[in-house]
């Protein structure tokens, strides 16, 4: 009887072990994609405070290694098959805005997308950041 209860204690420590890993790691990961999806806000709250140009947004976005230009589509529903790849669910509103502004440029920025939207007089009013 000893025996078959310490096998038991045992296999509830593991397990109960295991649901504690498995917590921090499933937490440790939230928290890094909040931070990494925050970051990249604040980067474009303080880009659109700005105003700048489409040229100069364009220039700093692309001087940094591994970002990319990405084709702006004809269509709202090519747009919206684009934007639906990093976040299905917010397809519309990257179409609904573009409706609203004159000019939309997009980038890749390492495993994010930002829609950059500008108005009639060439500056930046406007962002949707999309994440993966």
């Amino acid at each position: 009887m000893d025996r078959r209860k310490a096998l038991v204690i045992a296999a509830g420590s593991v397990g109960g072990t295991a649901l504690l890993v498995a917590l921090v790691f499933s937490l440790g990961g939230w928290a890094y994609q909040h931070r990494h999806a925050s970051l990249h806000d604040g980067r474009l709250r303080r880009l659109v405070a700005e105003h700048p140009s489409e040229d100069r947004a364009s220039r700093g976005i692309l001087a940094e290694p591994g970002n990319w230009p990405i084709a702006t589509p004809a269509s709202d529903e090519d747009l919206r098959r684009l934007a639906g790849r990093w976040s299905p669910g917010r397809a519309d509103e990257v179409v609904a805005r573009r409706q609203r502004w004159k000019t939309l440029r997009i980038f890749g920025v390492r495993d994010v997308a930002y829609f950059l939207y500008f108005d009639g007089e060439d500056k930046l009013r406007d962002y949707v950041l999309l994440t993966r």
